[in-house]
């Protein structure tokens, strides 16, 4: 025979008996590396098993030609309710067929394990048994423990897993059966296995949060858009709790909803601990805004009397010249000058008190023209000093004017109160940007410029442990004799700067001086909220 029609014969040979036989083909469903199964529908009757489910669920191909065996009394109520949809799915839409959903099978012993099951039907019915369909099933190995998730929602699982206050659930819309993992069950504080279907859930919702669910919903049915929503339910054992839902739709081809997947988080406790901690922001706020009150009311209540201690020690003073002398002129200049200090002080309070206060203006700030003021302001003193004030090109910032120059009248008036004995005071002003590493180190916006102003003197400067305490309120160092003043100057400074959304901060350079650091923002704007 020639080689063709050796060619011809094997060709026909192979189309009409395929490439294996049929007694080979019978070896593969038993052989399958996963678990096989044929079960009847709609009775759910094992039909066939092979080696692969033998080992994992007990049942043996004997046992199921002995008596009858129902895969479905390997499966929960809702386990059984899915698969009939599953069965449903498939046989419609041959796509549905690559999709798994995985189940809580019971074997043999009653054990429980999750599998994912894939389904197919067969193209003809049985005559004896009807209509069959093809099961593949595998272990889920892994250590999530999934009790009942589809495909869609286990990746929402895997992403959250081990968390206490987190479930998945599934709502059917066909089938108006609503799927909850162990999760959801802890969460709404109910049994498992309890049946749950949407007008349970809709039940659990707190009446006054209804409605807004109800419109997310419907919104999500009309738009296909996720539901992304936060609300409160009353549990099981009537406790009120404020859950946050994550819902995404389904749809047919044909666009009907067919189902709802998502997931629930128990947010009780942070939503608890965010009101708590605002309180308590807002009773602090309001403290301290008690007491620049209290502040400014009392600062501004003591000029009076502060007003007549000055007048009748000034008529004193003058009608009673000749008359005191010695000790009683020593009396009257100490008076003179603790009515000075208590003058300064009030001042000072008051200063303190309205930083913070409404009404402020926020402005581009030309700090070069700050810095021209506040050495005017300084001119009998840096004259008498020989006080040097050298400065660089500083910025243009958004600012309030009058306290920009509080704050460098402060700093370098004690720049020169506090200069050393027979040394001239020389103050350095240098300008640069705040670095990474200081945004970090002080909590700043990393995508806001600041301005980095430093101020350096020649003084006397500070040990370093008072670092942080010069800018408290009536914290001094020195004797009033020596260096006068009230010792909320720096307190000022530090309010002002913290006003601005920016750090002031001190340091020491020992046998030189002192240096004090201002980080403020270039713009107010993108600082507010």
């Amino acid at each position: 025979m020639a080689v063709a029609d050796k060619i011809k014969v094997r060709t026909k040979k192979t189309t009409a008996e395929g490439l294996l036989d049929t007694e080979f083909l019978q070896l593969l469903p038993v052989n399958n590396p996963g678990l096989v199964a044929i079960i009847s529908f709609p009775y759910m009757r094992l039909l066939f098993v092979n080696q692969q489910f033998e080992h994992y669920l007990g049942y043996t191909c004997a046992e199921l030609a002995e008596k009858e065996v129902l895969f479905s009394n390997m499966l929960d109520d809702s386990g059984f309710d899915i698969l009939l949809n599953q069965l449903t799915s498939v046989e419609n839409d041959i796509d549905n067929r690559s999709n798994f959903v995985i189940y809580q099978l019971k074997n043999k012993e009653g054990k429980k394990a999750p599998f994912y099951l894939y389904a197919s039907p067969f193209n003809k019915d049985h005559e004896k048994f009807g209509r069959l369909f093809f099961l593949l099933l595998h272990p889920d190995h892994t250590r999530w423990g999934v009790p009942f998730t589809s495909f869609e929602s286990k990746e929402l699982f895997l992403e959250q897993f081990g968390t206490e206050n987190f479930g998945t659930f599934e709502w059917d819309i066909n089938l108006n059966k609503v799927f909850w993992s162990a999760g959801v069950y802890r969460i709404f504080e109910i049994d498992e296995g309890q049946k749950i279907d949407a007008r349970y859930m809709q039940g659990c919702i707190h009446p006054d949060d209804k409605e807004r669910v109800n419109d997310a919903l419907r919104r999500s049915m009309e738009t296909g858009e996720d539901v992304n929503v936060e609300y409160r339910i009353v549990t099981g054992r009537k406790d009120v709790k404020v859950i946050h839902c994550l819902l995404r739709m389904t749809r047919a081809e044909d666009g009907t909803p067919v189902k709802f997947t998502g997931s629930m988080r128990d947010v009780t406790a942070k939503r608890h601990m965010e009101e708590t901690l605002e309180n308590k922001v807002n009773e602090l706020y309001q403290s301290n805004k008690d007491l620049e009150e209290f502040a400014y009311i009392a600062s501004h209540d003591l000029q009076e009397p502060l007003r007549k201690i000055t007048t009748f020690i000034d008529r004193l003073s003058e009608k009673y010249k000749a008359v005191l002398a010695g000790d009683g002129a020593m009396y009257l200049s100490r008076v003179v000058s603790s009515a000075d200090n208590m003058r300064n002080l009030i001042n000072d309070l008051l200063e303190f008190s309205r930083i913070t206060k409404d009404g402020h203006t926020f402005a581009p700030v030309d700090l070069n023209n700050i810095l021209a003021d506040t050495k005017n302001d300084f001119e009998l003193k840096i004259e008498e000093t020989s006080t040097a004030i050298n400065s660089d090109e500083l910025p243009v910032i958004e600012a309030v004017a009058s306290q920009m120059k509080q704050l460098f009248s402060n700093i370098i008036g004690n720049a020169i109160k506090f200069h050393k004995q027979d040394v001239a005071p020389v103050i350095t002003i240098e300008t640069g940007s705040a670095t990474a590493a200081e945004k970090h180190k002080y909590s700043l916006k990393k995508n806001i410029p600041y301005h980095k102003i430093v101020f350096t003197d020649n003084g006397i400067g500070f040990e370093d442990e008072y670092a942080s305490r010069i800018f408290q309120v009536f914290q001094r160092l020195h004797g009033k004799s020596e260096y006068p003043g009230s010792g909320i100057g720096l307190a000022i400074c530090k309010k002002i700067v913290e006003f601005h959304k920016g750090v002031i901060f001190a340091e020491n350079i020992p046998g030189t001086g002192a240096r004090f650091v201002c980080l403020l923002p270039q713009s107010q704007q993108v600082l507010k909220g």
